[in-house]
């Protein structure tokens, strides 16, 4: 048993490796902030701030090991969470939001509607109007899938977040010229262009191979802001979950590949 756990130990995306980089947080020069505190209180200034933030796709129990985590290093993060069953879960997310964490709504309303614009913000505000029952809900971001043609975002071509009361959505409200962006989207924290998760930061020159790199990338301080986003389900606690990730991140990602070779051949 206790080699399996040095094997879990010594692997990447895992829970323990997480608490490494919350401690590398905690210890750094930058500033820890949720995203409605940056977009309320710090948008107008300059440098060294960090944002965690994390979507919540498949299982909010994830999200709770990472919240409490982050809890014991004094750090706060936003968490954007979907309304399927196991992710909209509102006891776990009441604890989460009693670490002082920002609770968010991780919509996906034009995928459920099939790409009808007027039943995807219909959709929206009942969604969120469900949130707002429990929390204070200012920002939002959409979930997006390879495994779909639909862009969530383009709900906003005609609509402000404003007229929703939000200030702010991830891939719409930050400059990601003022900002480094790290994601472990397709277990890499490399940009993964296959993801509809990925942000306008063309003239950022680090790439991280792995987590002890971006561990190092912090501690070093060289960056002005960071905003670095996770995917709970990710980061295993056990050998047995961290096993069955990895598998299922290498079909996904094989999946991907298919898919965007696919959607290349129907457009030439």
């Amino acid at each position: 048993m206790r080699g399996k756990l040095t094997l879990l130990n010594n692997q990447d995306f895992t829970l323990k490796k997480y608490e490494q980089l919350c401690e590398a947080v905690a210890a750094s020069k930058y500033t820890n902030v949720t995203f409605e505190e940056y977009l309320n209180h710090h948008a107008e200034n300059t440098t060294h701030f960090i944002i965690l933030r994390h979507d919540i796709d498949v299982n909010a129990k994830n999200a709770l090991d990472m919240a409490q985590v982050e809890y014991q290093y004094g750090l706060r993060a936003t968490y954007y969470f979907r309304t399927i069953k196991k992710v909209f879960v509102p006891t776990i997310m009441d604890r989460i939001a009693s670490y002082n964490h920002e609770i968010g709504y991780h919509y996906e309303t034009l995928d459920r509607s099939k790409g009808n614009l007027e039943l995807a913000v219909k959709l929206f505000q009942q969604e969120l109007a469900m949130f707002r029952q429990r929390y204070e809900i200012k920002t939002v971001c959409m979930h997006g899938t390879s495994l779909t043609k639909y862009d969530n975002k383009e709900i906003w071509k005609e609509h402000k977040l404003s007229d929703f009361d939000l200030l702010g959505e991830p891939y719409l409200s930050i400059d990601y010229a003022k900002f480094a962006y790290f994601s472990d989207s397709s277990r890499t924290w490399s940009f993964d262009k296959k993801t509809k998760d990925i942000v306008d930061a063309t003239s950022q020159v680090m790439q991280p191979r792995h987590t002890d790199e971006l561990i190092e990338i912090i501690r070093t301080g060289e960056l002005g802001n960071i905003c670095i986003l996770t995917h709970p389900i990710r980061w295993s606690a056990n050998l047995r979950d961290y096993l069955s990730r990895y598998a299922i991140d290498l079909v996904y990602n094989i999946g991907k590949t298919g898919i965007g070779w696919q959607r290349k051949l129907s457009r030439s």
